[in-house]
């Protein structure tokens, strides 16, 4: 039977309201593009339609964007976008005590899907993220986190090697959904990683199995997108590994993409189609990676 290619489901997407901010290549000013910027570049990859996540955190980013301002853009294009309602332990009153329960329930009755991106550069043992999680697994909301090395670098959720923090995360908090990303959560996928690999795109081959196959294995709310540089080159840099990995975790993976630029190369969605069609993909494991996880987790 012919093999057909699959629209996909970008579960990792960002964009702004208007193109009204400046153009420039000053570190950290990039500008995200507009809703329509990515339903153009969607059409040129096969992409269905994805899931908006504000922006909040003030740590790396210069212009942010808001709830509001996702669900607009996705009101606009209800075909082509669903969102995420974004969320900062640090709102409201910068208390263990904010009670997140009732913004998350208004939120979800507006349409939200799920809770991110969280990027708050704070331990992951910090009180306000325990807080948070709580009133996230009580309103059943899957949460996509950014892992960073360390705190006071850029942005994310800081963990060490092993993502020791993650992983006493995901004991506390067994019925809530954890979307792992970001290049200090894929470099993980090696067993020899350093907090210094941690900040970028870990060449070669695996040197064993790391934390990132420990935990899906082992944690039932433990979920992947493949997002961004950092996930394809996850799957990618080690291809052998990286079939393994897909096979093995098929129900865990999404699909995503993670776009923060009009020229983002996206090179994911090639090479999973390339990799089904000539046999190293599974129908299964392509199917549920491209779109069914999707359509499962955010109960489209």
């Amino acid at each position: 039977m012919e093999k057909k290619l699959l629209k996909k489901i970008d579960a990792h997407a960002h964009a702004v309201l208007r193109d009204i901010y400046p153009k420039h290549d000053l570190e950290n000013l990039r500008a995200l593009p507009t809703g329509e910027k990515i339903i153009e570049m969607y059409d040129r990859l096969g992409v269905e339609k994805g899931m908006l996540m504000p922006l909040l955190n003030p740590e790396f980013h210069s212009f942010l964007t808001t709830t509001e301002i996702v669900m607009e853009i996705a009101e606009n294009h209800p075909d082509r976008f669903f969102f995420a309602c974004g969320l900062d332990p640090r709102m409201m009153k910068h208390s263990t005590s904010s009670d997140f329960g009732k913004l998350i329930e208004w939120y979800k009755n507006k349409g939200a899907k799920a809770v991110g991106e969280i990027e708050a550069n704070l331990p992951f043992d910090d009180p306000l993220f325990d807080n948070l999680f709580s009133h996230c697994e009580e309103q059943d909301m899957s949460i996509t986190i950014h892992i960073s090395p360390y705190q006071g670098y850029a942005y994310g959720l800081v963990d060490d090697p092993g993502l020791p923090g993650l992983e006493k995360c995901l004991k506390k908090h067994p019925k809530l959904k954890i979307i792992g990303h970001s290049q200090a959560f894929w470099a993980n996928m090696s067993a020899d990683v350093t907090s210094e690999l941690m900040k970028g795109y870990p060449r070669g081959k695996l040197n064993g199995k790391g934390a990132v196959w420990h935990l899906l294995e082992n944690y039932e709310n433990m979920y992947c997108d493949l997002s961004a540089n950092s996930g394809y080159n996850a799957v990618a840099r080690d291809e052998e590994k990286g079939f393994e990995f897909i096979e093995k975790y098929q129900d865990k993976i999404l699909f995503g993409l993670d776009i923060c630029t009009e020229i983002d190369p996206c090179h994911l969605p090639g090479w999973l189609d390339k990799h089904y069609l000539a046999g190293n993909i599974s129908e299964s494991a392509y199917r549920k990676i491209c779109r069914e996880n999707a359509i499962k987790m955010f109960k489209l």
